[in-house]
Parts: C-alpha cells; sequence; structure tokens
C-alpha cells in the first residue's frame, strides 16, 4: 500500500531510526535556507545516531562537527565510515550520471543498507496540465532528467540495487504568490490525491543493495 507523506518531516520520522548512520547527499540546498525551519538537515539530525552531510559547496565555518562533512560531487564521493542509511532529497534529477551516484552510495552503505530518494514524478499532475497550453512544462533550470515508477525502478535495479518502496510526498515547502490557474489546479490536486497516487508531485524511493560493488 503506498504512502503519501504531507512533508519530508514524516519522511524523516518514518524511515530514519534513531539507531541510524545517515549520509545526507546534496544537503546543503534541498529548496531553503539553512536553519529554516523545513531544512531537511535539522530533521535527520534531530533523528538519528548521527548524521553526515555531502555537496558540492557550503560555508564549513556554519557547520559542528566540521568533520562530519565533505565537498564532493555526488557521484564520486567515500567515507571512513559506513552508513545505515543514505539520504537524498531532490537531487538525482540534478545528476549527469545517475548510475554513478548509485555506485557511490553502495560503496558507502553497510551491508543491509539502503537509500532514501525523492526525486519529481515526471507526470504528475501540474506537468500533464502544463503541457495542454505549452510545448513543455516549467521546470527547475538545473534539472537533466525526471523519472516515473517504471523509469526509477529499472535504473536501480540496471545499478545492482532493489526497489523495496515508492512512496509519494504531497509537495514540496515552496512559497509563492500562485495564479487563479495554479490554485484551480491545487484544488484538482487535492482532490486527486484522495483517490489515486497516479498524480501525486514527488516519489519517495527506498531502495536496498543487491550486489554490493
Amino acid at each position: 500500500m503506498f504512502k503519501i507523506y504531507k512533508n519530508k518531516r514524516e519522511i524523516v520520522n518514518s524511515l530514519i531510526k534513531a539507531t541510524d548512520v545517515v549520509l545526507d547527499v546534496g544537503f546543503w540546498g534541498q529548496g531553503v535556507k539553512i536553519g529554516h525551519r523545513d531544512w531537511v538537515h535539522n530533521f535527520l539530525k534531530n533523528r538519528a545516531k548521527d548524521v553526515y552531510g555531502l555537496d558540492l559547496d557550503f560555508d564549513s565555518a556554519r557547520l559542528n562537527p566540521s568533520d562530519h562533512y565533505q565537498k564532493a560531487n555526488a557521484e564520486n564521493f567515500d567515507f571512513k565510515v559506513k552508513f545505515d542509511v543514505i539520504f537524498a532529497g531532490d537531487l538525482i534529477e540534478h545528476l549527469s550520471n545517475p548510475g554513478l551516484f548509485l555506485n557511490a552510495c553502495a560503496r558507502n552503505l553497510k551491508e543491509g543498507g539502503s537509500i532514501i530518494i525523492i526525486t519529481p514524478n515526471c507526470f504528475n499532475l501540474f506537468h500533464l496540465a502544463e503541457k495542454l497550453s505549452k510545448r513543455e512544462p516549467t521546470v527547475n533550470k538545473d534539472h537533466v532528467c525526471y523519472f516515473n515508477e517504471k523509469t526509477i525502478t529499472r535504473l536501480l535495479e540496471k545499478n545492482g540495487w532493489q526497489l523495496a518502496e515508492i512512496d509519494f510526498l504531497y509537495s514540496l515547502p515552496i512559497v509563492y504568490k500562485a495564479s487563479w490557474k495554479k490554485k484551480f489546479l491545487n484544488f484538482v490536486y487535492w482532490l486527486l490525491s484522495k483517490f489515486t497516487t497516479k498524480f501525486m508531485e514527488n516519489m519517495v524511493i527506498t531502495a536496498k543493495i543487491v550486489n554490493k560493488r
């Protein structure tokens, strides 16, 4: 049975255990500024036993302890510790080579460890609605790929992973002044979410390693 999470705090509280050592990949951005009440890295730190972070760039002076953080590409990284969970929120759609990212995650997980990926559902209601009026829907300018349930499952399989679960995230904490059209779509989206997950905005994928590399 699919779960629909209202926000990322619910995801963390549901999927992360108090005994877990967690790596948060792409922790510095995640759609909000550091210190914001919806900064997922803080949710992880408040929930897990120990939390590390990886990003291309961040202000190490604002992090404590700083030795838990590494400036590196998500497609090629290594830590001295192994992790129970690697959390990748709103990341994989930005990567040039998601297969290399999955291989790096496999190297850095404990035996039996898992990865949690949050990524847009390419067939969400807002994308489909915009295709009716535009050649292409509005997308983040830094996104290079989009997934649906079939393609993310196949990507995992081709890189030695087994899908454990696909759930859904209702929406991201992005605040802006919506047009009347967007407000109408928001209402339709809310209504549809009561009956089906097909048009949900974001997928939450949990997977485990089959062939550790």
